[in-house]
């Protein structure tokens, strides 16, 4: 009964799937010959599973089947139709074989093959060439339930301790072989071994590697799925008496029918060296953890149960942890060494996060373009970026191509509509999704002789393109350089951003560029600021920096009428690369705003971002606050704000209450550590946040500025308006320090009336 249910579960799996592969796979004619194929070994497992329960007696050359009672007629015709189902399907798979990957029309000549074999078949094992039946035993219900449970019995002790017990002849039927069950089964697994010999032969006449890939996959698939098919069917019941197998023939299909329809999925080469990588680490960890721990824990479970069954247990989970460390530790040994050659995502990573931009657009163009031509091994890489009038100009190019393209083409549109940003030429050619846009992008590569394309972009605006160059080796942009450029995509698109909002030609005219960025930096930063007007706040700010370039910003986003985020803060660095750290980071809270309402986890994707995507070492120390200035109520995640003071109307003495906070960048998930924290003021309430630009300000004997003195100016400056307290503190300090800034500062004060 139990391996009856497991074929009705093959069953019901079958059918789903091959629906599956038929109406969410976009290669019609291949999809529908795989789609006939599993619908017919559907049939097949529901025959199995109405025809042979269970697996008794029998000899070498016969093999017997025991069914329920009463029931021979219906048992022995769905053991026959599963043997015609079984027959018949190869047919298909064989079409399948010629056409794929390429999809062949072929009209009704698989049915008209597949009926002709289908009858005979049916003549053969309808005429008890396949199987006879026996003569039904006798007995009623309750005589069949027990014969069922000791058949069951029979099978577990058969299975787990290697010995037999007779389950009698009460309350079964047989269902034996016929002269032909050896040659129809053996004609199945050749069928396998045909479709994948045409396979075979018909890859050497490919010239594309991705094509080559998917058929290898789908004939290797096939050589295992027949030898699996033989042994399960022939080997096992014939030599060594093992009848019952043979219930679990479907499961060839079933893998065959996954790697076939995998196969017709993939559009990437595989990364040899990583597969083998992540195949030797399982194999590695797996047998060490799983082989060594149990043949010690075997060994000494005994003797040490003899003396107490506690002690047995901790020695057992001991020599468990031991196994698992040991594992690890060898596991991540062999990564290292298996990660060398051409495994280049760290140091690729590691270079681009150490581009200078202070050194001008020309040089950093070059740095740039020459990394990811190294790295990657292309031939070419050309870069585009969007200029002031909202077009794609090339800038730089490894093969001297001025080649443009237009980024608001349908074939793009399709690119932003499905969320893609990167794309490999094997994947225009393979993947029928592309079927529409084919021809569009193909061009485009090949007016850049490329094999790969990036589309850089800030939500649904394109801000620029690279189109990567054929390998120097001649091969194919494999899985591993997709996950790669995938990986280091936030970094690529902070170079872009560089270019686009930076670095434009129009900007360098002067000697000193650090100055005439500056100027347009802070500008465009300030000007894209929501502009807060509410009748009952009275607001100021103020933003210097030390060189005129730097990291420091405050952003106002206005959410609603009465509701606003508040964002300021300080990010590492100084000059033009904490610039535009501070630029991009700025764009990307904004887009990841438009993407979630979750006020924590957009502070969550912030630090991601920040860790993943800047240069490495970067992480920015300020607050994320959304301010109801008609409720008067501040929610706010404190990110390392080190000053944020509260000037109560009803005392005069300014309290913190920021509270601890974690700055973003250091870990990758931030999550457990962020906290949201409320805070109510009233009318005279005053709020006042800096970051540590101030509270850091020395003065020439090295004296800090500290948070006394902000205190202290604060308390002396109540009664001015805002914009007073922010123009007094910021005349406070500068005369303090009685020199330049050494960083840049940052002031915000929010007055409640």
């Amino acid at each position: 009964m139990i391996l009856s249910l497991f074929n009705l579960f093959l069953f019901v799996f079958l059918l789903r799937y091959g629906f599956k592969v038929r109406y969410k796979s976009t290669d019609g004619e291949n999809s529908f010959l795989l789609f006939v194929f599993t619908e017919f070994f559907a049939l097949v497992a529901l025959g199995m599973a109405f025809a042979a329960v269970e697996s008794s007696g029998g000899s070498p050359e016969t093999l017997v089947f025991t069914m329920e009672v009463g029931t021979p007629v219906i048992a022995l015709f769905f053991a026959r139709m599963a043997a015609v189902f079984s027959l018949v399907a190869p047919v298909f798979l064989l079409f399948l074989a010629f056409s794929f990957p390429y999809p062949i029309k072929w009209g009704r000549i698989p049915w008209i093959v597949a009926l002709v074999i289908g009858l005979g078949a049916m003549v053969f094992v309808f005429s008890g060439g396949y199987y006879t039946t026996a003569v039904p035993g006798d007995g009623d219900i309750a005589e069949s339930v027990g014969f069922w449970a000791r058949a069951f019995n029979r099978v577990v002790k058969l299975s787990l301790f290697g010995f037999e017990e007779s389950i009698g002849e009460t309350g079964r039927t047989s269902v034996a072989a016929g002269p032909l069950y050896l040659f129809f089964n053996a004609g199945i697994a050749l069928s396998f071994v045909l479709s994948a010999l045409v396979l075979f032969i018909r890859r050497l006449f490919f010239t594309s590697k991705i094509y080559r890939l998917q058929v290898a996959v789908a004939a290797v698939a096939l050589v295992l799925a027949a030898g699996f098919w033989y042994v399960m069917s022939i080997d096992l019941p014939i030599r060594f008496h093992q009848y019952w197998v043979w219930n679990f023939l479907p499961l060839a299909p079933l893998a065959l029918i996954m790697a076939f329809s995998y196969s017709m999925s993939i559009t990437r080469i595989f990364a040899v060296r990583e597969v083998l990588k992540t195949a030797f680490s399982f194999i590695v960890y797996g047998g060490i953890l799983g082989v060594a721990s149990g043949a010690v824990i075997a060994l000494v479970w005994s003797p040490l149960y003899a003396i107490s069954s506690v002690l047995a247990v901790i020695i057992s989970l001991l020599v468990f942890s031991g196994a698992m460390l040991l594992a690890t530790i060898i596991r991540r040994r062999f990564e290292g060494f298996l990660r060398s050659g051409n495994a280049y995502g760290d140091a690729l990573e590691e270079q681009l996060s150490a581009i200078d931009f202070s050194l001008g657009r020309d040089q950093v163009i070059d740095r740039f373009l020459s990394l990811l031509r190294d790295y990657i091994d292309c031939t070419s890489v050309n870069l585009l970026v969007e200029n002031n009038k909202g077009e794609l100009v090339n800038i730089g190019s490894t093969n001297g191509l001025s080649e443009t393209f237009d980024h608001r083409a349908p074939c793009i549109e399709f690119l932003l509509n499905d969320d893609v940003s990167v794309i490999l030429k094997t994947e225009l050619v393979t993947n029928y999704e592309y079927h529409d846009v084919k021809g569009d992008l193909l061009e485009i590569l090949d007016r850049f002789d490329g094999d790969l394309l990036i589309i850089l972009r800030e939500g649904r605006s394109i801000i620029g393109a690279l189109i990567l160059g054929a390998k120097r080796t001649g091969s194919d942009f494999t899985d591993y350089d997709f996950s790669v450029i995938s990986r280091l995509y936030g970094k690529l698109f902070v170079v872009s951003y560089y270019f686009k909002n930076v670095a434009q030609e129009s900007l360098v005219t002067t000697v000193d560029r650090e100055l005439e960025y500056s100027d347009q930096i802070i500008q465009s930063i300030q000007e894209n600021i929501d502009r807060v007007e509410y009748p009952s706040v009275d607001l100021s700010y103020m933003t210097r920096s030390a060189r005129k370039l730097g990291g420091d910003f405050l952003d106002f986003i206005r959410i609603s009428k009465d509701r606003y985020i508040i964002i300021l803060g300080d990010v590492s660095g100084k000059g033009l690369n904490a610039s535009m750290s501070m630029v991009i980071l700025k764009s990307v809270i904004r887009t990841f705003l438009r993407e979630t309402k979750d006020f924590k986890r957009l502070v969550v994707n912030v630090n991601g971002f920040i860790k993943e995507n800047l240069p490495r070492g970067t992480f920015f120390a300020g607050i994320f606050g959304i301010m109801d200035f008609s409720s008067k109520t501040l929610f706010y995640i404190n990110c390392g704000v080190p000053a944020m003071f509260l000037l109560s109307s009803s005392y005069n003495n300014p309290v913190e209450i920021q509270g601890a906070g974690k700055v973003l960048g250091f870990v990758k998930n931030i999550e457990p550590h962020v906290n949201i924290r409320k805070a109510v003021f009233k009318s005279g309430d005053i709020l006042l946040m800096t970051t540590d630009g101030l509270t850091d300000a020395e003065s020439i004997r090295g004296a800090r500025f500290g948070k006394e003195r902000i205190q202290a100016n604060l308390i002396e400056n109540r009664s001015q308006t805002a914009e007073r307290i922010v123009r007094f503190l910021s005349e406070s300090v500068e005369e303090f320090i009685q020199q330049e800034l050494s960083d840049d500062i940052t002031i915000l004060a929010v007055k409640f009336i």
